[in-house]
């Protein structure tokens, strides 16, 4: 199942970016070339835009959740990670981390 999930996410940003960092990306270009502080040679920001968000989409892979979304996600692993009749022997094999890998992947979402 895990290995499956890496898949997917891998494909996922192989073929496609999100178009909402995209057009944020153009748009911060765009300024700091109105400001003098970058200059473009590209005829299109575009291109340029899509490269920058496929390299961030490698570090941030969804910026579609939102931060009530983010907490949401942190409390439900937590909370699965501390019911040991939940998350059993099995969950390991099934979600490929362990509880502690868990808990260490529920401190780098959002606390507040």
């Amino acid at each position: 199942m895990a290995s499956f999930l890496r898949s997917v996410n891998l494909e996922w940003r192989g073929g496609m970016h999100d178009k909402l960092l995209s057009r944020t990306i153009a748009m911060a270009l765009g300024e700091l070339e109105r400001d003098g502080e970058l200059v473009i040679t590209s005829p299109s920001v575009e291109p340029v835009a899509d490269r920058i968000a496929e390299a961030v989409l490698a570090v941030v892979p969804n910026t579609s959740l939102s931060h009530l979304e983010l907490l949401g996600v942190r409390s439900l692993v937590l909370h699965a990670i501390s019911d040991k009749r939940f998350f059993d022997w099995e969950m390991p094999t099934l979600t490929g981390f362990t509880a502690v890998e868990f808990e260490g992947i529920a401190e780098k979402l959002p606390r507040d």
